[in-house]
């Protein structure tokens, strides 16, 4: 059957396989229902729900693209903080990436012990076991620990727990192991997928602090991905109801929100970036955000297609 280029996909959504809380099956049967030619899996550092996800695609008649999001080691000195990179149609079935991936759910995993022994520190105690059983099976990672410190200590911020427990914080804890961005680009590309820097937008420091929508690192950031071989950039994205722009209401309008996607747009643009598009969608942890609301076409699957090694 002939996809036409102008059918909505969505191409960056989130499983039980990482911190959503739908199965792969259930997002292909939303996106069934709500007429989308495509989707892509892309879970945190994990390609668990992908095989669920293709078998699920061929059987309701879904077009699903394999893929996952990848966090990538800090590097200050070019101002990659908490980065991520997401794969488009990589090889399930590589041994190297499911090898690698599991080092990094394991390393996740670990951070976990001193996390817990950091905040016991500084008064705020919680148990491991509670958190594993809070992430139910799942790569752990920091909203895992907030919803039980939160359970015990409802009177500290989240805002407070986030921003202590950030990169540059004082409670930050490091992982045993991460990827360099060239090592992740070059991870993806052996695994016949495509490299593609996820929502630019997310990476502003300057909106919290004044308000501004444009963040000049954010272009350099961009800048030094098309120089380490990412071959795309998110540009269609859900900013008014994602970070740093969101906190329960939109703070964002849909003009400004078209100002940030033109701004990644021309930037794609100029540093000849494929646009790829998606929702970010978790699930029960960002209720806000609905499949399959940005705009996003199946022409940038096409581009992908041809992109790939």
């Amino acid at each position: 059957m002939t996809v036409s280029d102008d059918s909505r996909v969505d191409l960056h959504m989130h499983t039980v396989a990482s911190d959503g809380s739908e199965t792969a099956e259930t997002l292909v049967l939303k996106a069934k229902s709500l007429g989308l030619a495509a989707i892509a899996i892309t879970d945190h550092d994990s390609i668990g729900s992908v095989r669920e996800a293709l078998a699920a695609g061929e059987k309701h008649g879904v077009e699903v693209i394999p893929g996952v999001e990848i966090g990538i080691a800090h590097d200050p000195a070019r101002h990659l903080i908490e980065i991520d990179i997401l794969g488009y149609f990589v090889d399930p079935d590589l041994a190297e990436l499911e090898d690698v991936l599991q080092k990094l759910q394991d390393a996740k995993n670990g951070k976990l012990t001193k996390q817990i022994a950091v905040l016991a520190e500084n008064g705020l105690p919680i148990e491991a076991d509670e958190v594993l059983e809070e992430a139910a099976g799942d790569t752990v990672r920091r909203p895992h620990i907030w919803k039980v410190l939160h359970r015990h200590h409802p009177d500290f911020a989240s805002q407070e727990f986030f921003d202590r427990t950030s990169f540059g914080g004082e409670w930050h804890v490091a992982k045993d192991f991460s990827l360099k961005l060239e090592e992740c680009v070059e991870l993806i590309e052996r695994a016949g997928g495509v490299p593609v820097l996820a929502h630019p937008g997310a990476y502003n420091t300057t909106f919290a602090k004044g308000g501004s929508m444009i963040d000049p690192i954010v272009d350099e950031i961009i800048a030094t991905c098309a120089a380490a071989g990412v071959k795309g950039l998110e540009v269609y994205y859900t900013y008014d109801k994602n970070r740093p722009f969101h906190n329960g209401e939109p703070f964002i309008t849909k003009e400004e929100l078209a100002e940030l996607v033109g701004h990644y747009g021309s930037l794609a643009s100029k540093h000849g970036l494929l646009k790829t598009g998606g929702t970010d969608f978790h699930g029960d942890a960002k209720p806000q955000i609905e499949i399959g609301e940005v705009d996003a076409t199946y022409a940038l699957v096409k581009a992908l297609k041809a992109a790939r090694p």
